[in-house]
């Protein structure tokens, strides 16, 4: 009678956890983010699940920076040590935020700089997010960017 109610209660508990919707594993990551608003480098939680890069800035008087980057307008993923390795894109940045775009050039190496570009879905122009966290975040990070459908460029094995 024991394994008959054993066996049933197992069965059930197995239905039923089927029956729940399946929850996308998300990574969290602090660090800095790029504000575009304020064009300085701001304290911010980046979650990469399998359909956006969220951008929260953490202080409440940033919120209007917050981002949501879909994963169908990604065009490509950068990332470095050394963020003077980031060449083209470190120009690019310098470009599209002036001369705050070569701020992330400062930070320290215990971080691991990104850099995503994208395509803007209300005026279809390319954009860009620069965020750092830090580097033994780095393999989650890629995995996370990885499930997204991004291929991250690590632009320091380039430079070698």
């Amino acid at each position: 009678m024991n394994k008959f109610i054993t066996a049933l209660t197992l069965s059930t508990i197995t239905t039923l956890a089927s029956m729940l919707p399946t929850v996308a594993l998300a990574g969290s990551y602090k660090g800095k983010c790029f504000n575009k608003l304020e064009g300085d480098m701001d304290k911010c939680h980046v979650t990469i699940d399998s359909g956006n890069i969220y951008i929260n800035m953490r202080k409440a008087s940033n919120q209007t920076a917050n981002q949501v980057i879909p994963a169908s307008a990604i065009e490509k993923v950068e990332r470095s040590k050394s963020a003077k390795r980031l060449g083209k894109t470190a120009i690019w940045t310098t470009l599209a935020f002036g001369p705050l775009g070569l701020l992330p050039l400062a930070f320290k190496k215990k971080k691991m700089t990104y850099v995503v570009q994208f395509k803007n879905q209300e005026n279809n122009k390319s954009e860009g997010m620069v965020f750092t966290i830090k580097r033994s975040k780095t393999p989650l990070a890629d995995i996370d960017l990885k499930n997204l459908g991004a291929e991250v460029i690590n632009v320091d094995a380039l430079a070698k």
